[in-house]
């Protein structure tokens, strides 16, 4: 092995640690079926002692003067060791595995698992190839590195390549057939969103288990496609609880809201009993469709089957947005109450959103400003909400305010803040302002915000700007015919007959048809 660790930390480690090899704890380096091995190796010892030194590189001479440094799980662990997330050293990492005559495919997984969590994914899989290129032999947990890797990978259609190029490694081998590695492919397409090469893949033998088919429904349900999924679990021949959770969130996402309880009706009718996570998708349908009847009866049926201790963060979030987004603040704040010292960001993110939401705007600032003052940090969503209260409620000194604090807090503003801004002055009628706002964000506005602006501009018949923004959101949504009537509608409030004329028959000539709006309400318990 090639040595290149400064001098100084032998003499370090002489005075740190004053003992020879043989008073590590006694194990086996060769470990053959017994099960404390993992539990007893020396290099846990080492671990253990490193977090407290001032150089953990330390530890590198602590493993090569012992004589660890040729036992391959001990130089895993200790390449993984200087690739933690918390205190990462990837450089010194790497110079520890390229000066290895020979690694082993632990040692290689070491490397590859290292680069993957530190946000290198291009580099794990640069390392496979060496890997292969010193006919060192992978084995299957390499292959769910790599295949994690291309999830991870910045760039999608990049993602896409490699991940078919590690796919053809997996067939190449013969890892196809193990389960771990075909569930871990059947995930990156679908995470890729290639719902037909993950379809592909499941069809193709009959090497699948629970967890393949939970991963392909839980893809098509977010995916939107609720039918698929629902046929998909129907056909299963056995379910367990995630099964049931997977096709449930499905129909969240897919907006069928009333289909998720009735979904939700049928898991608790078989007897199946419901966890944290069932409960929270449960809690989401009744918020999108306003049965808080429905919302209520699961918050008793929490607390008398006792599902979780009183202080679950995620339930009491979902909790607080049910009650909040079904008109019941009180009840939110109740729930909220309870856990507001926990210093959660997302719990008091649903709690302002609530206040926002109906129009508290003063009680949304205030409870800002209450965490901030705890030092709880803003998170972008945060200022969202904040700034979503101060706009409906017409605050518009508070908001300016709110907005400029965002970098002291280390939040960079994004788009969806500058289109609060430009709202916020919209709806107070300084529509110039909030157009310079919407031309001079760094990021390209979204039609989105464009239509919040159009719709200010009719509110104070402000028909110049209206005019510049009708047109630009025709460019950007010519399929969305709403974007055309408001057009339309703003010129015949200025008494301007032949643009609304104009407006209509370029709507009539492209074929656009405005779509008609839609709701729910809940009566006696069932939501219509």
């Amino acid at each position: 092995m090639r040595s290149f660790f400064p001098p100084t930390l032998l003499t370090s480690f002489k005075l740190l640690f004053p003992f020879s090899s043989s008073s590590f704890p006694t194990a086996q380096l060769n470990p053959t079926s017994s099960g404390r091995f993992i539990q007893d190796h020396p290099i846990f010892f080492l671990l253990q002692q490193a977090r407290c030194l001032p150089d953990p590189r330390i530890l590198h001479t602590c493993v090569v003067v012992s004589g660890l440094i040729h036992d391959s799980f001990a130089v895993s662990r200790l390449v993984q060791f200087f690739l933690r997330p918390e205190a990462s050293d990837l450089r010194y990492a790497s110079a520890i595995f390229l000066s290895l005559c020979h690694p082993d495919v632990y040692t290689w997984n070491a490397i590859i698992l290292g680069q993957t969590e530190l946000g290198s994914p291009e580099s794990a899989v640069s390392f496979y190839f060496r890997m292969r290129a010193t006919d060192s032999p992978p084995n299957l947990y390499t292959f769910a590195l790599l295949v994690k890797a291309c999830q991870d990978h910045r760039d999608g259609n990049d993602s896409v390549l490699l991940g078919k190029k590690i796919h053809g490694q997996v067939m190449k081998t013969g890892a196809e057939d193990f389960i771990v590695v075909k569930n871990s492919l059947l995930s990156m397409y679908c995470n890729l969103g290639l719902l037909d090469d993950a379809r592909l893949l499941f069809d193709g033998n009959f090497c699948r288990d629970l967890i393949s088919w939970n991963v392909l429904i839980s893809a098509y349900g977010k995916n939107g496609d609720k039918m698929t999924a629902r046929s998909l679990f129907d056909k299963m021949p056995q379910r367990n609880l995630v099964s049931w959770s997977a096709l449930l969130d499905g129909y969240v996402w897919s907006g069928d809201c009333r289909g998720a309880l009735r979904l939700f009706d049928r898991l608790l009718a078989e007897g199946i009993k419901p966890d944290v996570i069932t409960m929270v998708t449960v809690l989401k349908a009744c918020a999108c469709c306003g049965a808080l009847d429905q919302g209520r009866w699961i918050h008793l049926y929490i607390k008398h089957n006792k599902l979780c201790s009183d202080n679950n963060l995620i339930l009491s979030t979902a909790l607080v947005d049910m009650y909040c987004r079904c008109g019941c603040v009180d009840a939110a704040f109740d729930v909220f109450d309870k856990m507001a010292d926990s210093g959660d960001a997302a719990l008091w993110n649903a709690m302002i959103g609530g206040l926002s939401m109906h129009g508290h705007g003063h009680q949304a600032v205030d409870l800002f400003t209450r965490m901030t003052e705890k030092g709880l940090a803003p998170t972008e969503a945060t200022y969202v909400t904040v700034l979503c209260a101060c706009s409906r409620a017409g605050m518009v000194d508070e908001g300016v305010k709110i907005f400029e604090t965002m970098e002291a807090h280390g939040v960079q503003p994004q788009r969806e803040h500058y289109g609060c801004l430009a709202d916020l002055m919209g709806r107070a009628g300084k529509v110039h302002k909030a157009e310079e706002i919407l031309l001079g964000m760094p990021m390209e506005p979204q039609a989105s915000q464009w239509g919040a602006l159009m719709a200010a501009c009719r509110t104070h018949k402000e028909v110049e700007v209206g005019e510049r923004v009708g047109k630009q959101l025709i460019e950007l949504e010519p399929g969305d015919g709403g974007r055309y009537v408001m057009l339309a509608n703003t010129y015949a409030e200025a008494g301007r007959w032949k643009e609304v004329i104009d407006a209509r028959r370029k709507m009539d000539d492209r074929g656009v048809k405005k779509e008609a709006g839609w709701s729910l309400i809940e009566w006696n318990g069932t939501v219509l």
